[in-house]
């Protein structure tokens, strides 16, 4: 399951990445914003393109690094809260747009379900032997 949610995870992260190129394209093309505005924007989205093929890359490549290190785990925790927070935004700071609150909140949510796995395959479990 935890593979499973990694690669979904990690094919979603690759077309962020994706509209992220075109969202930076577009914002240099902006001309009704001043230039330090626009290299602001453009400066913030390379950030979190960067941020997001990092996730891609990791989801997709390593993940059983994601699985079995406290790093990794911190690495689901961040993914998910960035999403969780983008999907929030979208009541807070912009005009609501349905298809970004669902798309946010699914990624969201599969990276802390990965996590759950991920937590609970670390933690010894104690079997109680049966009384024969």
């Amino acid at each position: 399951m935890f593979k499973r949610l990694m690669i979904i995870g990690g094919i979603l992260n690759t077309l962020f990445f994706l509209f992220h190129i075109f969202v930076g394209y577009r914002i240099q093309h902006l001309t009704a914003l001043a230039a330090g505005y626009r290299n602001l924007l453009a400066s913030f989205n390379l950030a979190a393109s960067l941020f997001i093929f990092f996730i891609a890359y990791a989801s997709l490549l390593h993940h059983q690094d994601l699985l079995q290190t406290k790093l990794g785990h911190a690495v689901l925790v961040f993914a998910s809260l960035l999403y969780l927070s983008r999907a929030a935004e979208e009541f807070i700071l912009f005009k609501f747009n349905a298809f970004i609150f669902g798309s946010c909140l699914l990624v969201g949510v599969i990276y802390a379900l990965a996590l759950v796995v991920a937590t609970r395959k670390e933690r010894p479990t104690t079997a109680v032997p049966l009384a024969a």
